[in-house]
């Protein structure tokens, strides 16, 4: 070989079982803490569909109250209006 052309085979001084181990363990590590991050999402998730859904059934509440408090006004006008007349 000349002096130009990169050497193919490397010579590691770790032993392969040593380094296996270590991305092995480091493999486990990342699937462990994206498990947790995929639970922790689900239940954000989770957690602001329920916030919409409680948010929107007390809009509806709301809106029920308002109409029924303008319905018993109206009603309550009409009677006062009766009784002076």
């Amino acid at each position: 070989m000349d002096a130009m052309t990169p050497k193919l085979t490397v010579d590691y001084k770790s032993p392969p079982h040593k380094v296996i181990a270590f991305l092995r363990s480091g493999r486990d590590k990342l699937r462990s803490k994206y498990a947790a991050l995929r639970v922790e999402l689900r239940r954000a998730e989770n957690q602001v569909c329920a916030v919409t859904n409680s948010r929107e059934m007390w809009e509806q509440r709301a809106r029920l109250a308002e109409a029924a408090l303008a319905e018993f006004k109206k009603v309550s006008s009409l009677r006062r209006h009766r009784n002076v007349a």
